[in-house]
């Protein structure tokens, strides 16, 4: 009976640190910045800046913050993002912040970790 109950504890929190978590906060603030350029990639029509800021005029409209389980389901997490993104009117996005947490470990003593990513929502404007 022990046993099981340790089976299921440690079920719940791997599946407690495999949910993710995506979240947009809104930006309010004058001005169009101009940025000198970077590195960039597409994901799903949205432009990802991880390198450098956007060779172009843009507006900022906002913040994403996403919260996941590392591994193999955090390769998602570019697609949800751009969703958002685009979702909120956005054309790029720019990394702000990257970094990673303890999640917990399992009763095997594998070590789990949660990926943060913080990321700014632009809008070029012409």
């Amino acid at each position: 009976m022990k046993r099981q109950m340790i089976i299921v504890l440690a079920g719940i929190a791997i599946l407690s640190a495999g949910c993710a978590s995506t979240t947009f906060t809104e930006y309010r603030g004058k001005g169009v910045v101009e940025g000198k350029g970077g590195t960039v990639r597409k994901v799903d029509g949205i432009e990802f800046w991880e390198n450098g800021e956007p060779d172009r005029k843009y507006r900022i409209l906002g913040v994403i913050d996403d919260s996941r389980a590392s591994g193999p389901l955090a390769r998602k997490k570019d697609g949800a993002i751009a969703k958002l993104a685009r979702a909120r009117g956005g054309d790029a996005v720019v990394l702000s912040g990257q970094d990673r947490q303890l999640a917990g470990v399992d009763s095997y003593g594998n070590v789990h970790y949660r990926s943060l990513t913080k990321m700014v929502v632009v809008k070029y404007v012409d």
